[in-house]
């Protein structure tokens, strides 16, 4: 009896079966594609929104420093220019008193997908939520070495306990013999040279600084200490001596600029080994100065003006002069925590 050949018979089955098998792995394999493909997409279209949010809730924070509708008027336009098919979905302002507030930003980009379609999946939302604070600086970056004495001018006093709503001149007269001068006969003036980290090239440390400001943070404090004895908030100096920064001071005065120049209310060892007790901050403009010549003929005049300066947040705003700083302080919906006074 002659055996049955089968061999023809199955491979044609084994064809058959290895079909749908071959089909099914290329569903499976385009759907892992397409999920690699997209899921990076997604991946770069909210890396893209998360700093277009950033810029939208600074710029509206800044905004409110300066009594400005910031949701209304920077939230969208910042958001747009830098994620251009981003939507905004709310912009959320919150104040906590007069100079201390958050504004949120939540905004949605869409994500489009190529072959999420073939598995049954079409373009899909992304989002990005950031909160700004606004407040009282709690340490200033930028200061001007020029530091003025509180209680050597009474003009001075005001414009740090009660700012002014627009530019107000303000004259700081050096004379140490005046009536209400700084100190009395043991502090020579009413202004000194602040060295902020009492580096050994102090004499070009003050150029570059009355220039381009000190790129450090420093900070100050508005309590009654009455000496430096173990008090961080005192840094040396020397007490009236702006011998040599004349070109710069006359590059400052011809730049314009609004600066921050730091503000003390006491001094200790009068002379080249002062310490100044940095009490608060004040933004000016220079507008004329005499630094050099008969005492009482040295003067500096400034245009006071508060408003955004460069610093970390925030403070509880004694000494602030109305200055406030600017900084993301959330990430995520609802996280206030690190926004809080």
């Amino acid at each position: 009896m002659r055996g049955l050949n089968l061999s023809p018979r199955l491979r044609t089955d084994e064809r058959g079966v290895s079909l749908p098998l071959v089909a099914i792995s290329m569903v499976a394999l385009v759907g892992m594609a397409s999920l690699v493909v997209d899921l990076g997409n997604g991946w770069r279209t909210r890396r893209a929104l998360i700093p277009a949010t950033d810029a939208a809730a600074l710029a509206a924070a800044q905004d409110y420093v300066n009594d400005v509708d910031g949701c209304a008027v920077s939230a969208g336009t910042y958001l747009v220019d830098n994620a251009p098919t981003a939507t905004l979905v709310s912009c959320v302002p919150f104040a906590y008193n007069a100079d201390h507030g958050r504004v949120t930003v939540t905004a949605t980009d869409n994500v489009d997908t190529w072959l999420a379609g073939v598995i049954g999946r079409g373009d899909y939302p992304t989002q990005s939520v950031t909160t700004a604070v606004w407040g009282p600086p709690l340490t200033v970056t930028g200061l001007r070495p020029i530091g003025l004495c509180f209680d050597g001018s009474a003009d001075l006093q005001d414009l740090v306990n009660n700012p002014p709503a627009t530019e107000t001149l303000l004259r700081i007269n050096y004379n140490k013999d005046q009536p209400d001068a700084c100190g009395g006969a043991s502090i020579p003036g009413n202004w000194g040279v602040v060295d902020f980290d009492g580096g050994a090239n102090s004499n070009a440390d003050t150029k570059d600084w009355v220039l381009n400001g000190y790129p450090g943070q420093v900070s100050f404090a508005n309590h009654p200490v009455t000496d430096c004895d173990g008090e961080p908030h005192c840094y040396e100096g020397d007490t009236g001596a702006l011998a040599g920064i004349g070109n710069e001071l006359d590059d400052l005065k011809d730049s314009g600029i609004y600066f921050t120049l730091p503000v003390f209310n006491f001094a200790e060892n009068p002379g080249s080994n002062a310490e100044f007790h940095l009490m608060g901050v004040i933004k000016v403009r220079l507008v004329d100065f005499r630094v050099n010549g008969p005492e009482a003929a040295r003067y500096f005049e400034f245009l006071v003006k508060p408003g955004l300066i460069t610093g970390t947040c925030c403070g509880g705003g004694s000494g602030s002069s109305g200055n406030k700083v600017i900084a993301l302080c959330g990430v995520d919906p609802n996280a206030y925590a690190a926004c809080a006074p």
